[in-house]
């Protein structure tokens, strides 16, 4: 079985629609609305990629990604202008996914990071 997707983000309808536009496509994903329980998840179970929203309760996606133990590539998910700016600094952050964004290019995004067939 491949690896899953790790969706993280407080919104929990928006943890739904990922997980609704990934198992169309017959993507593994994981979502927590949790970033404590994304983080331990992370951390215990081999990811493929890892999308996480930047604003959330108790911690941001980037104390999250200091936080993370091991490499995994990490993009950040955020409406708000300047994260790409914040995140340009981090080695990493692999990119940033900017909100709103069509099911397509989250699709592209996460199938870069997938092993293909064949």
């Amino acid at each position: 079985m491949t690896e899953p997707v790790v969706y993280i983000d407080d919104e929990p309808l928006l943890c739904r629609a990922t997980e609704a536009i990934l198992g169309r496509s017959g993507i593994a994903v994981a979502t927590f609305t949790d970033p404590l329980a994304g983080l331990a998840y992370v951390e215990a179970h081999p990811v493929a990629v890892v999308l996480c929203d930047y604003r959330m309760p108790r911690m941001n996606a980037l104390e999250l990604l200091q936080q993370l133990a091991r490499a995994v590539p990490f993009y950040i998910v955020s409406g708000e202008l300047d994260v790409a700016r914040l995140a340009a600094g981090n080695p990493r952050v692999t990119g940033v996914l900017t909100k709103p964004f069509p099911a397509e290019e989250m699709l592209e995004l996460v199938r870069a990071h997938l092993p293909t067939a064949g």
